[in-house]
């Protein structure tokens, strides 16, 4: 019971960070105060960064196996994600990618969680 509400509290902080970061973004195209390529950029970086710190967090309060609770985390919300394109779009290969990279990057941050107490 204690692990299910430690990914629930991952996950909760990971979607409050999500808000906040979509609507700081939002403003920011809104005002067109950068290009589709530079928010596309952006986008990806804080994305990885946001997977990195979720796997981190997880590792830090499980306290072992950082590589699983990173990559079960990560593909959790993967699949929510990949639900999600399906139903506004089809999945491309650059998106199948995308979602490679966010799980390898919430598995490097589970491992470097548990190896940094």
């Amino acid at each position: 019971m204690n692990k299910l509400i430690n990914y629930l509290k991952c996950y909760l902080t990971y979607f409050i960070i999500l808000i906040i970061y979509l609507i700081i973004i939002s403003i920011l195209y809104y005002f067109e105060l950068f290009n589709y390529k530079t928010i596309t950029t952006i986008n990806l970086i804080s994305s990885i960064i946001m997977f990195y710190l979720l796997g981190h967090k997880i590792a830090r309060l499980e306290h072992n196996r950082g590589y699983y609770n990173g990559f079960l985390i990560s593909v959790i919300l993967v699949i929510i994600f990949t639900l999600i394109t399906l139903i506004t779009n089809k999945i491309t290969l650059s998106s199948l990618i995308y979602y490679l990279i966010l799980i390898i990057s919430s598995i490097l941050g589970g491992i470097i969680g548990v190896t940094k107490k």
